[in-house]
């Protein structure tokens, strides 16, 4: 039995009650003898025309029939079935009628069927076409979507299909080709580049047409060869996730082929940074911005327009990110140093310039350092990496610690007592909430300097429904570990113990999370206890982690990961990776607080740091000559009794640091280093420098209503009719992105009503901070296709602006702005 047959009919008699089966070879008899399909009465043709008509006519019953004939159909005027063939339907047995039968193509169709037999061979294929196939599809419809099923692809469309055709000739991968040959699709599919794309050659390859592509797009000062349409193709190509990977390797071969390298090397800067063909230009941009900062021969927000023009393009993420972000952050920190020209007053003076404005450069800097490391410390940024340790080093920690150390020369004894200083921490920031009996939580992060506490709190925000503020607090000096930790926790004196460094807090050790504890027990007034971060972390938050605080009014939460990384002179260089570990830890920690049910939060440290990535020359270490007692010498500082020194430290007592013990302290000036035996010397601490001293007092509250929004984007439409090939259109952001207005992911593209996509995409990530709304502003120009001037003429058109959806690579429809297109003939020409 043929089950081919058996289901064409089945199939058939879901639309047809009467179907007559002229089987003229007489080659299918027994199949029609075995044939048995529920409710479909068989018939057989033997000179009892009469008998089958009266039969199919008088039945009133939900019987269909199928009438067999295994004899040629009689002419019409000699056929006495004729009238109910005409009303009813024919089935055909030959492979062509079978297939098309198949398909639920009409017969007319025999030839498509003929020419492409091989292709008709596949059941598989076949049944992938017939989901593809639409009612009223035309002979190029069906052809369009067998080269679909050929090239395996998801859409029926050109584009997608050159997409597939080059990642597949990138993969060494020829088989496609030798398909749509075998198949007899080759000249049908190059006929139809050539119509699009204007693509002509005596044996067209799929490379040679990419070539061509390429070089035009590239190269828009020489006439083009294909039709501006290509633009598009390629510009697709890069957003497409399936084939993206096949574009990176044919651009690598093509530039490869064409020697872009040597037309790059004579292409301005200007020009480069629109192009987005070819990777090495990224890397050419990226050299000419290094050499223009390097000779101060670039504006620093032309640099920072120029990296934000290459945010969105195909390398950047990840191949490129990281130089850029250098070259970025290097610029930003040469143009704040140079606008520099300041002097500092006091202890409060210093504290409200530095917390205010001077923390940026050590932030930029580190963000600079950062993103250098990532680059594996690329010799194309090393020269630049010079510069900015040079400016860093001279021009900004020395230069203005210098000044600053005059203030702390000037001092005859050091704050504690001041609101701003951390020995104040717990009278000021926690004790008001032990008096409104509300749970508080301090997470005491060890080397947590002002600025990536200033990070921290520019990134809260931006997670909903998290409100923090920042206050910057001046450490105890020495600014190390022992001493900064007993000051956060409440006392009423702290006393170095004798001959060591230990710190002593009414009497009892602070060492140890056991003994911050009890401390913490006896002198808080309430029920308090610490506990170390990772062990905080390991609880269940909705059980263990729920019982556990239960117990407690005041919990301290203890991490030292920077301070750990940055100590080790193994280790030391990676003290910035730490400090983003750090951030995304706090991220992590402060959620699983707040699924404990804990919504009043607050982020300090025990002291700062000084970090310079290079290594430091000897004029960097000092001889301070120091005589008597000493119990403890580090790189920052000297504990001893009876100690002296030279003019290159600056000496204090016990008392006058604010301490109940007697003795010595010895800090270098400015940002000097004693030399210490054995000791890193890249990452320091100890001293009175404003990178050591400032710390970040961070108070988060978690809000049960919404924090957050984001910035609203509109255009200036000055009319909506769309006349020519290029729409120029201007974005406008409504608010300045702040802590509470957030930036907004757009993509935008210009789309007929049918969904058919009519230009290239632009996509921008709105993250601007200016307040005046002009500086708000961005301005770009869609490419239309063919089909805008064409079949799309005079037709409702429509700019949809998308925006990306939660953790899903996928977009979804933020606005849409409606166009006429009313595009004249003459833009069809392909002369730019």
């Amino acid at each position: 039995m043929n089950t081919n047959i058996q289901e064409a009919l089945e199939k058939k008699f879901q639309d047809h009650d009467v179907i007559f089966w002229y089987d003229e070879r007489d080659e299918l008899k027994e199949n029609f003898d075995n044939l048995v399909i529920d409710g479909v009465e068989k018939c057989h043709i033997k000179s009892n025309e009469f008998e089958i008509k009266y039969k199919i006519t008088s039945n009133t019953s939900k019987t269909k029939f199928l009438v067999y004939s295994n004899q040629p159909k009689p002419i019409n005027n000699e056929n006495w079935l004729l009238d109910l063939e005409l009303a009813y339907h024919i089935f055909h047995t030959d492979q062509e009628a079978i297939i098309l039968q198949d398909l639920g193509l009409d017969l007319s169709l025999r030839e498509l069927i003929a020419d492409h037999m091989l292709f008709f061979k596949s059941k598989e294929r076949i049944d992938k076409l017939k989901e593809l196939l639409g009612k009223g599809d035309i002979l190029r419809d069906i052809r369009y979507k067998m080269v679909a099923v050929t090239l395996n692809t998801d859409y029926v469309n050109l584009n997608t299909f050159i997409h597939a055709h080059g990642t597949a000739f990138a993969d060494g991968n020829e088989k496609l080709q030798r398909d749509l040959e075998r198949y007899e699709l080759s000249d049908f599919y190059w006929k139809q580049i050539l119509n699009k794309f204007n693509y002509s050659s005596q044996s067209p390859s799929i490379y040679d047409f990419l070539v061509e592509a390429f070089s035009d797009n590239f190269n828009v000062t020489d006439k083009p060869k294909l039709s501006k349409e290509t633009r598009l193709l390629l510009s697709l190509w890069k957003d497409t996730i399936t084939y993206r990977e096949g574009f990176d390797k044919i651009s690598a071969k093509i530039a490869n082929d064409i020697q872009i390298e040597s037309a790059l090397n004579t292409l301005p800067l200007e020009k480069a940074v629109n192009d987005e063909l070819f990777k090495l230009t990224d890397k050419k941009i990226i050299y000419d911005l290094v050499q223009r900062l390097i000779t101060n021969d670039i504006a620093n927000d032309t640099l920072q327009s120029y990296v934000k023009q290459r945010e969105h393009t195909f390398w950047y993420r990840p191949h490129f990110e990281a130089f850029y972000e250098s070259v970025s952050y290097a610029a930003q920190l040469q143009h704040d140093i140079q606008k520099l020209k300041i002097d500092f007053k006091s202890i409060e003076d210093g504290l409200e310039q530095y917390t205010s404005t001077l923390y940026e450069i050590d932030f930029l800097y580190r963000k600079f350092i950062l993103n250098y490391r990532r680059t594996n410390q690329d010799t194309v940024l090393s020269e630049l990496a010079e510069k900015v340790e040079k400016l860093y080093t001279n021009d900004w920690l020395l230069h203005y610690n210098d000044k600053w150390q005059l203030v702390v020369d000037g001092l005859e004894a050091w704050p504690v007592k001041e609101s701003f200083s951390q020995r104040q921490f717990f009278k000021n920031h926690i004790q008001p909430f032990v008096d409104k009996k509300q749970r508080v939580f301090v997470i005491i992060s060890d080397a947590l300097r002002f600025e990536c506490g200033m990070e921290l709190n520019k990134r809260l925000p931006q997670e909903n429904r998290y409100d923090s503020e920042i206050n910057g607090a001046i450490t105890s000096l020495p600014s190390y570990t022992k001493l900064g930790m007993a000051s956060l926790l409440p006392h009423k004196e702290l006393a170095v113990k004798k001959g060591t460094d230990q710190v002593l807090v009414d009497g009892m050790t602070s060492m140890g999370i056991a003994s911050r504890s009890k401390i913490l027990t006896k002198n808080s007034g309430t029920r308090a206890t610490a506990i170390l971060a990772e062990d905080f972390m390991k609880f269940s938050a909705n059980t263990t982690g729920r019982d556990f605080v239960k117990q407690y009014d005041v919990i301290y939460i203890y991490h030292n990961n920077i301070d750990d990384t940055g100590d080790d002179t193994t280790s030391q260089d990676k003290v910035f990776d730490a400090v983003e570990n750090e951030l995304d830890f706090f991220m992590d920690l402060l959620k699983k607080i707040s699924n404990m049910n804990g919504n009043n939060m607050i982020i300090t440290s025990d002291h700062g740091f000084i970090y310079q990535h290079e290594t430091l020359e000897e004029s960097d270490f000092t001889s301070a000559d120091i005589k008597g007692d000493v119990d403890k010498h580090n790189r920052r500082f000297v504990l001893g009794t009876n100690i002296t020194a030279n003019d290159a430290v600056k000496s204090f007592t016990h008392k006058q640091l604010g301490l109940e013990s007697e003795g010595d302290v010895l800090i270098p000036k400015s940002v000097n280093r004693l030399r210490v035996k054995g000791a890193g010397s890249k990452f320091i601490h100890g001293g009175a420098s404003l990178q050591e001293i400032v710390i970040p007092v961070v108070k988060v509250n978690k809000k049960r209503q919404d924090t957050t929004a984001q910035v609203d984007i509109d255009i200036i439409k000055s009319s909506d009719k769309i006349t020519t090939n290029l729409l120029a259109v201007s974005f406008i952001q409504t608010d300045e992105v702040n802590d509470k207005m957030l930036e907004r992911k757009i993509r935008g593209s210009i789309v007929a009503e049918d969904g058919t996509l009519l230009s290239d995409l632009f996509t921008y990530t709105f993250d601007i901070k200016e307040e005046n709304q002009r500086q708000r502003e961005v301005k770009n120009r869609f490419q239309l296709t063919a089909q805008a001037s064409g079949k799309y003429k005079s037709q409702r058109v429509k700019l949809i602006l998308e925006e990306p959806m939660d953790r899903a690579n996928k977009w979804r429809v933020y606005k849409e702005y409606f166009y006429t297109l009313n595009i004249s003939f003459t833009n069809d020409f392909d002369e730019y």
